[in-house]
């Protein structure tokens, strides 16, 4: 998710087609503070619920392993 507007932007996530199975991981965001900024996809932290709010002039990438 890119955000070039200069005011948070929440998108909305693909849903998981099972609840509580390999959930959306947040390998990447660019409005934190490192380390929290980025990390290996090993230590991503879960992402909750169904929308992600992206930071003013920011870049995130999250990731989820194929079943």
């Amino acid at each position: 998710m890119l955000n070039a507007y200069w005011e948070p932007l929440r998108f909305e996530l693909p849903p998981i087609p099972e609840p509580g199975l390999r959930p959306w991981r947040c390998w990447l965001d660019t409005s934190l503070e490192p380390p929290a900024d980025i990390y290996l996809f090993s230590d991503a932290p879960p992402v909750a619920g169904t929308s992600y709010l992206v930071h003013p002039r920011s870049i995130v990438a999250l990731a989820r392993v194929a079943d």
